[in-house]
């Protein structure tokens, strides 16, 4: 039964409406994913001259034992972030005569095929061998060391998707875990306890008494139950139906009448960030990375850094990249509906195009208290603002009229992950990199000011050519309608 089932999600790779656009987004994710194993196999390898270079006087493996458990720390919040339940068409096979639990126990194996379970190892493994080499540990006492460390990577996985799936529908219950993960941080900074020196003292008994390398596999084995039983007991056609539907009151929004025949479409966008939580994060995420500029600022070692403009498009441009990567999606619920209806494509993207272009100037004057830290970083925040206008809201509509993953509004979990991985995080790539490299190239050539300059230049003259931009983008929209109703369909 589990190789039927496992053969079914390999004939819908190929069945899917999408399976030209998926195919070609995993191989380009795939082309990424080498880039990376390649850096982390030579982290790996540089690993032991690294540490013998900054700390001769102990063993490399010692020092890497100490740091292990920030380095777990780090790989827990990258999984979060991206990593997602592998997706198994879960609802024609609760109507067939196959276990709930056989559907669970898949869903979780598929997730040890994961490319996050592969990074830790990346490194770890050519830093084994390289210690094997060298002659520091025998052989067993390294393959415990690098058992213990493949349970934790595991362990992690696991972990992952039950504090994703445990406090999804409920932020509040989080709040305990994080207060604990404050706590452990406080005493480890204010020298009370170090948790870190515990953690690795546990690895350093593992190369003297190997045995001791399958205990991470028990915290494995608990890790696996919870998240096992989680996912068996919401496997219900109805698990995702309200039993209370709540009444969402939302202020007047009468004024938006002043933006005339957009006024319909932006209306039903703030509703949606009023009411939806998924929606919602997107702009508490706003608010909350305007606070991402006191790492640059505070170090003088980016005084002069390339990366202050990317602080700079990032902070003014945070909501139009968190929300306009999903542009149509939000809609695909009713966009068939919306094809029925005398609208125009050029309204409704004109609508979008407004509630960005409203976000950026929030958000700049948000930001404006930066001028604290010096005038020069109000100017290049103002440079980065009109280039998020001028240049990347076309640039992310653009996207949109490829964008065709539907995304179900009536699950309105904060930590609901529908469609969201890491090609959607490669779409901000050139949203980021492309103002980069021109601000850093004509900084080189002429200076900060004239940099900032070409960055409000190019950014005025998006502003101008905004009509002619957006004719072309309705006209590649149109010719896409039928693909996006096509798999605006595909709800799996």
């Amino acid at each position: 039964m589990y190789l039927k089932l496992i053969a079914l999600e390999w004939k819908s790779l190929f069945r899917s409406a999408n399976v030209g656009k998926s195919l070609a987004v995993k191989f380009f994710i795939g082309f990424i994913a080498v880039y990376f194993l390649v850096s982390f196999i030579g982290l790996g390898i540089g690993l032991y001259p690294i540490s013998k270079k900054y700390f001769p006087n102990e063993e490399p493996i010692v020092i890497i034992n100490k740091i292990l458990l920030l380095w777990f720390l780090g790989e827990f919040i990258l999984r979060f972030l991206l990593q997602n339940l592998p997706a198994v068409q879960t609802k024609p096979l609760l109507t067939q005569r196959i276990s709930r639990g056989k559907i669970a126990h898949v869903l979780l194996w598929k997730s040890l095929l994961s490319f996050y379970n592969v990074l830790t190892l990346a490194v770890a493994i050519p830093f084994f061998i390289v210690n094997l080499y060298k002659n520091d540990y025998p052989l067993f006492s390294l393959l415990g060391w690098l058992i213990a460390l493949f349970g934790f990577v595991l362990t992690l996985n696991f972990l992952n998707f039950w504090v994703q799936r445990r406090f999804s529908s409920d932020l509040k219950a989080l709040v305990p875990f994080i207060l604990i993960c404050l706590g452990l941080i406080a005493v480890e900074y204010y020298n009370i306890y170090s948790v870190t020196q515990l953690f690795g003292k546990y690895f350093n008994l593992v190369l003297s008494y190997p045995v001791f390398g399958i205990l991470p596999f028990c915290l494995l084995a608990l890790c696996y139950i919870l998240t096992y039983k989680d996912v068996k007991a919401n496997l219900y056609l109805d698990s995702l139906v309200n039993k209370e539907q709540k009444v969402n009151e939302i202020a007047d929004l009468s004024w938006t009448s002043k933006f005339g025949k957009l006024a319909p479409f932006i209306q039903l966008d703030l509703k949606l960030l009023w009411r939806n939580k998924r929606a919602k994060t997107a702009v508490y995420t706003s608010f909350g990375f305007l606070l991402y500029g006191l790492l640059f600022y505070t170090n003088p070692m980016y005084a002069d850094s390339s990366m202050l403009i990317f602080v700079g498009i990032f902070m003014t441009g945070i909501f139009m990249i968190s929300f306009g990567q999903f542009i149509p999606a939000w809609d695909s619920s009713y966009f068939p509906l919306l094809q029925t209806r005398p609208i125009t494509i050029k309204t409704y993207l004109e609508a979008k195009a407004m509630l960005m272009y409203v976000s950026i100037l929030i958000l700049t004057i948000l930001s404006s208290f930066y001028a604290y830290f010096g005038w020069d970083k109000l100017y290049m925040n103002v440079a980065c603002a009109i280039y998020n206008g001028g240049i990347n809201i076309p640039i992310i509509l653009l996207f949109g009229a490829y964008n065709r993953k539907h995304i179900d509004l009536s699950n309105g979990n904060m930590f609901n992950y529908q469609g969201i991985g890491l090609a959607q995080w490669l779409v901000s790539l050139p949203l980021l990199i492309i103002p980069i490299v021109i601000w850093f190239t004509v900084k080189f050539l002429g200076g900060q000011n004239v940099a900032n300059m070409v960055l409000i230049g190019l950014g005025v003259i998006g502003f101008l050519l905004r009509q002619i931009i957006l004719n072309v983008l309705v006209q590649l929209y149109s010719a896409n309608r039928f693909k996006m109703l096509e798999g605006f369909k595909q709800k799996g």
